[in-house]
């Protein structure tokens, strides 16, 4: 096994924690625009007026979360690359065939 350079280590690390904050402020923006959604459905005077909007919201984010979770569950992002490996190789083969 090679041994990574000190300079892909910070790199990965720049990114991760990049990927992390990006995560945790979508997280609070999310969190925020459902609270302010909350918060319009309770008043008087908007009563009724996005009720099927937000359902709506939340069937679709249901879904993808449903989604998500059977990604995660089955192992869909194990060996992502696989793949495109599989079609190269693949590939070579019908060249070595001619086809």
């Amino acid at each position: 096994m090679s041994q990574q350079q000190p300079n892909d280590r910070a790199s990965r690390r720049i990114i991760v924690s990049t990927l992390i904050v990006g995560v945790i402020l979508g997280g609070v923006a999310f969190a925020y625009k459902i609270a302010e959604f909350i918060h319009t459905l309770s008043s008087p005077d908007f009563a009724g007026t996005f009720d099927v909007g937000i359902t709506v919201y939340f069937f679709i984010c249901g879904g993808w979360l449903c989604l998500l979770v059977w990604c995660l569950m089955t192992g869909k992002f194990k060996q992502m690359e696989r793949g495109k490996y599989d079609m190269l190789r693949q590939e070579e083969e019908y060249e070595r065939r001619g086809i």
